[in-house]
């Protein structure tokens, strides 16, 4: 199974605008036709009707093998002020017709999917790191929050879960911590939760690619790009049990 990992699309109102994330998609419609698709975060630009329903007339195409979770900017202006409002837009537009494993404000718990293929089976998990962030002075910050990292907890704790693949995916980035503003506040809690436990986290947030070995007891981390108009994005593969990482062209 091969996954490719996308990030803070930031659709606009304006399709004139969004030249460069409908070029990058094309290119990954074209040239990768069966991978699975993570995008963690910032789909949209401000949470506004029309950005939404322009991110899910292009993401439909991936309907099957595309998972999601929201970012800051797809909850609220600038992505610093949320609104209940636009928070609703992404279970409305995104999650339902994209056929999520369940919605993210209805349900406040990690939306799960689980995908199989020869060799393999895998399950996502995507994280709201919005979901504690409703007040107007936590700017860009994020945080899981109790409820959410209790449920993850109780999910990894099923025993069927330790014989599949595990892949964590949210938008902040949990290591910040030289700018206050866009930290994950409860990124402690999360660690001691996922350690030796999860295979594989990705997540978005700051515009820089990177990764890491072995960190918090997970054997790969992944950090994206803003991909669109960007020439790589990170690849996931999980072969008979076995995974490995790469930046592929898109």
């Amino acid at each position: 199974m091969k996954i490719l990992h996308l990030s803070d699309l930031h659709f606009h109102s304006d399709n004139s605008k969004n030249q460069d994330i409908l070029s990058t998609l094309r290119n990954v419609e074209k040239n990768y036709p069966d991978h699975i698709i993570v995008i963690t975060g910032d789909i949209v630009d401000d949470g506004s009707e029309k950005q939404y329903k322009n991110a899910r007339d292009a993401l439909k195409t991936f309907d099957g093998r595309v998972f999601i979770a929201p970012g800051n900017h797809d909850f609220g202006a600038i992505g610093n002020f949320y609104s209940r409002e636009k928070a609703d837009r992404f279970d409305e537009f995104l999650s339902i017709p994209l056929n999520q494993g369940g919605t993210f404000l209805r349900e406040n718990k990690p939306v799960v999917n689980v995908k199989t293929d020869e060799s393999d089976i895998v399950m996502f998990i995507a994280l709201d790191t919005n979901l504690e962030t409703y007040h107007p002075f936590d700017f860009a910050c994020g945080e899981v929050g109790e409820f959410q990292l209790a449920e993850l907890d109780m999910l990894l704790s099923n025993p069927t879960v330790p014989e599949m693949k595990k892949v964590l995916f949210f938008h902040h980035h949990p290591f910040m911590r030289n700018d206050p503003f866009m930290e994950l506040k409860d990124a402690g809690e999360l660690a001691r939760i996922i350690y030796n436990r999860i295979d594989v986290v990705l997540f978005g947030h700051k515009h820089v690619m990177d990764s890491w070995k072995n960190r918090w007891g997970v054997p790969y981390m992944l950090a994206a790009d803003n991909s669109p108009g960007k020439t790589s994005a990170g690849e996931i593969t999980i072969e008979n049990g076995a995974l490995s990482i790469d930046h592929v062209k898109i």
